[in-house]
């Protein structure tokens, strides 16, 4: 998705977020050290290509120390124009920000000319939808920042959330599965330099698991088994990941069958594997004998 396809509540937010960002002074990796989100999950917040958790937009409001009022409101319009909820529809993009009025988006090639109704129907929805969510917000006091910040019932109410088989094949950092509460660790493997290490987590709440692979090297693919599901798989697609912590998509796991969960390591072609089972961590002169704990394979 280009800036010129993203909704105009979204590019509000992400700018409202970078402005909160650069009050803290924090560098992106110095911001996923103090918060559940990794360094690439604040990239993609803060230039606009995903709409964050309403938990990470609350942390970042404390890091600045902002009140949450407005920051929360403008996450309330960008999620619900980028979910769809806005008119039960796909969201549409609002109309242009004065500053671009009249300019068309690049690659555009003259359709919006060529289609006015339709341009001026989306940009009507779009608007409409927004005055639906700003009259009500507006009448709580969500943009007032004067007075005490608005305290929701439940931090998470208006949060993505899911739980049990919904979770399969969701991101954990986007349902908030992986900050609140904080998961656990159900099983870990160190594998050589840089430190590498491969994470089994499960999430208490969301009733799911998933593998985290943490400084990992350029080509690595880190695996999340579980019996009877279809596996789900992460890689280091660059030298921006190999710094990162990245996470796979999430699997639902039931009691009984934590215990025959399973991460993996795939890097040159072969396939080192562990479980949840408590076992020692290898020292690094160990690790070069972890073939025998190896399974080849792509």
């Amino acid at each position: 998705m280009t800036s010129g396809e993203r909704p105009v509540e979204c590019e509000r937010l992400a700018e409202a977020l970078r402005g909160l960002r650069s009050r803290t002074g924090l560098s992106l990796a110095a911001l996923a050290a103090k918060t559940p989100y990794s360094k690439s999950s604040w990239e993609r917040y803060l230039n606009g290509r995903t709409v964050p958790p309403r938990k990470a937009v609350e942390e970042l409001c404390e890091l600045a120390g902002e009140p949450p009022g407005r920051p929360l409101a403008l996450w309330e319009l960008a999620d619900t124009v980028s979910s769809g909820r806005a008119a039960g529809v796909r969201p549409v993009a609002g109309p242009p920000s004065p500053a671009r009025a009249g300019v068309l988006p690049p690659g555009d090639g003259g359709r919006s000319s060529r289609l006015p109704g339709r341009g001026l129907l989306a940009a009507a929805a779009g608007g409409l939808a927004a005055v639906a969510i700003v009259v009500p917000l507006a009448a709580t006091g969500a943009f007032d920042t004067s007075g005490p910040d608005p305290v929701p019932s439940s931090r998470t109410a208006l949060a993505k959330a899911c739980q049990g088989s919904s979770c399969t094949g969701k991101d954990p950092e986007t349902y908030v599965c992986g900050a609140d509460p904080v998961p656990v660790t159900l099983g870990r493997r160190d594998f050589p330099g840089p430190p590498t290490v491969v994470k089994i987590r499960r999430s208490t709440a969301c009733g799911a698991v998933w593998a985290r692979i943490d400084l990992g090297r350029v080509g690595d693919r880190a695996e999340i088994l579980v019996p009877g599901q279809a596996p789900r798989r992460i890689e280091v697609k660059d030298r921006v990941d190999a710094t990162d912590s990245l996470s796979t998509p999430m699997v639902a796991a039931t009691g009984s069958e934590l215990a025959h969960v399973r991460a993996c390591l795939v890097r040159d072609g072969e396939r080192h594997c562990f479980g949840t089972a408590p076992t020692a961590a290898p020292t690094v002169a160990q690790l070069p004998r972890l073939s025998a704990d190896s399974e080849r394979g792509p």
